[in-house]
Parts: structure tokens; C-alpha cells; sequence
């Protein structure tokens, strides 16, 4: 973790090691969030750095989270306690 100049925590986690827990949820959220910058989680996937666009919950009680950068999106979908399935990636 490293620390930009305005003091935002930035932290990188690698999309293959990812387990959805409560913790992790509220770092992604943080994250996306536009007035909330306190921790700034970037997602490592096939040597693609991505920024964290959304984190919704679904009504049958999984996670879908958009990850953006300037190349493609990826649109991922998990459960508490499970890793991540990559459900979309799309070029911009």
C-alpha cells in the first residue's frame, strides 16, 4: 500500500486472490464512491491496472462490481465468502 500526496491509501489486489468479505465490500465502495476517497483500491487483471466504477448488490444476495480503465471494462459477479467470476469484458 502506498500513499499518494493528498494522503488517499492506495491499494492494489490482484483479481485472482480476491475473496468478497465485508471489509473488502466497503473498500470497493470507498473506492468508487466520488466524495468518500480515503482508500483508493485498484484491481491488478492480465497486466491491466482498473479503477473500481461500481459495487451493486443483487436481490439473490451476490455482488456485481464494474471495473473500468482507460482500454476495457469488466463486469464481475460473486458471492460472500467466494472469489470473483468475470462475467464481461468490453473494449471502450
Amino acid at each position: 500500500m502506498t500513499r499518494r500526496k493528498n494522503n488517499i491509501e492506495v491499494e492494489v489486489l490482484f483479481l485472482e486472490e480476491l475473496v468478497l468479505n465485508n471489509e473488502l465490500i466497503k473498500k470497493l465502495r470507498a473506492s468508487s464512491s466520488m466524495f468518500n476517497k480515503s482508500v483508493y483500491v485498484q484491481i491488478y487483471y492480465e497486466g491491466e491496472r482498473y479503477n473500481v466504477a461500481r459495487v451493486d448488490r443483487q436481490k439473490n444476495g451476490q455482488y456485481r462490481i464494474g471495473l473500468i480503465n482507460k482500454t476495457s471494462s469488466l463486469l464481475l459477479n460473486g458471492q460472500l465468502g467466494e472469489g470473483l467470476d468475470l462475467i464481461s469484458k468490453n473494449a471502450i
